[in-house]
Order: C-alpha cells, then structure tokens, then sequence
C-alpha cells in the first residue's frame, strides 16, 4: 500500500492541485473557443483509453473474474457521467460529475486503495491516479472552468443519487460476493478503517459527502448573495 503523505503521494496531491487550478483557469477562455473542445476530447479520449486498456490487462492478464471487475464503484460510474457530461454538457451530469465525482474521486486521491504488487504497481499507480485526477479536475472544470454555477437543489439531488446507489448496489455486492462501493466492508487498503465497525465508516464516509458538498456549494451561494445584494 501507498504510504499516506509520503514523498510520492504528495507528488500525486500536488499534481491533482495544479489540475484543478488549470480547470478552474479556462474559464478565462471563451466557451466557443476551440481549447475546450479540444481539452473535452482529450481528456475524454484519455480516461477512456486508461479505463479500457486497464480493464482488458485484469480480465486477460490478470485473470480477474468478471464478478470483481465490473466498473460499479463510485468513481467508474463518475467516469460514465464525465463522458455524458463532456459529450453532452448537460447541466444534470455537471452537477453529478462536480459533487459526487470530485468528493468520491477526492477521496480516492487522498486515500489511495491499490492492491496491486510487483512489476505491474507502477502502472497500476499511474492508472489509478491518472482517473482519479481527472475526475477531480473535469468537476471543477464543468462548472468553474465552464461558469456554471449549479443551484442548491444539485447538492440535494447529488446527495440522494450515491445514497440510491448504495442502498442498489448492496444486493448485488452480496449475490456476487463482492464489496462495490464499500457497502459491505471498508477498503482493505485502508487498514484503520477496518478497526471499527462498517456501520460506523459509512455514516463518517456518508457525513463527509454532506459536508464536503456544502462547503462546495458556499462560492456559488455567496456569488448569488452578492448578486442579489447590487
């Protein structure tokens, strides 16, 4: 496991720092600028080849049954949403990518759970931080970098929406035996959290959404304040 706050992962924490910054920035640029669509593709093109190559290397290589490695976690159904919301820029998928995307993703960053060992952990590393990056990174950049600023019902909506899935996925995690979305155990990687009890993790990991999607809204509700206040 990647040793927290070691030389490396505070390599992978300040890269994810100047992504966001660098999102944030294209606001600068107009909206039909073709830097945007051309940073939209790009970083389309590169999580999915990221994400595909990654899950072809476990299932052939590998040997990963398919029951462990379907993309049901948090952050792989962060990356459908990013892809809708790049395609598409639908304000629902803006709103999905800039709560739950950048929170799950976030956190993903700042406690990174990779298994994997020997000659395959370099690139496993890349990989992971390289998703998890951009999906902190394109939340920002959907409503920052794009100036949209979402109203307070995106946080209700968001909060619910990873509740749902939680409470969907459950059933599946117990009929396959596997532990998306950490429903049923907290990651291995993260051996503190394994010292109390699941229940508790959840509520502290459900708590952490709430408050990190409110403190994450205050700059728009300020802007609307001002607004309002001239």
């Amino acid at each position: 496991c990647m040793e927290l706050l070691s030389a490396r992962h505070l390599l992978w924490l300040s890269a994810t720092v100047l992504f966001v910054i660098g999102c944030v920035n294209m606001r600068r640029l107009p909206e039909t600028s073709g830097w945007h669509s051309a940073f939209r593709t790009s970083l389309f093109v590169l999580v999915l080849v990221n994400e595909v190559s990654w899950f072809a290397y476990r299932h052939f290589a590998a040997d990963l049954p398919l029951a462990r490695n379907l993309p049901l976690h948090l952050c792989d159904l962060s990356i459908f949403v990013m892809f809708a919301a790049l395609a598409t820029r639908r304000r629902l998928f803006a709103e999905l990518s800039y709560y739950a995307g950048v929170v799950g993703a976030l956190l993903a960053v700042c406690l990174p759970a990779i298994s994997e060992t020997g000659p395959i952990r370099p690139i496993a590393e890349i990989r992971y931080f390289l998703t998890h990056i951009a999906l902190v990174g394109v939340g920002f950049y959907l409503s920052f970098g794009c100036n949209y600023h979402p109203p307070v019902r995106a946080v209700v909506r968001s909060y619910l929406a990873i509740h749902i899935y939680a409470l969907a996925i459950t059933p599946l995690n117990l009929y396959l035996g596997t532990n998306y979305f950490f429903t049923l155990s907290a990651p291995k990687e993260i051996a503190f959290a394994l010292e109390y009890p699941h229940w508790l993790f959840l509520v502290v990991v459900s708590s952490i959404f709430l408050t990190m999607f409110g403190l994450m809204h205050l700059p728009f509700a300020w802007r609307r304040r001002s607004a309002r206040c001239r």
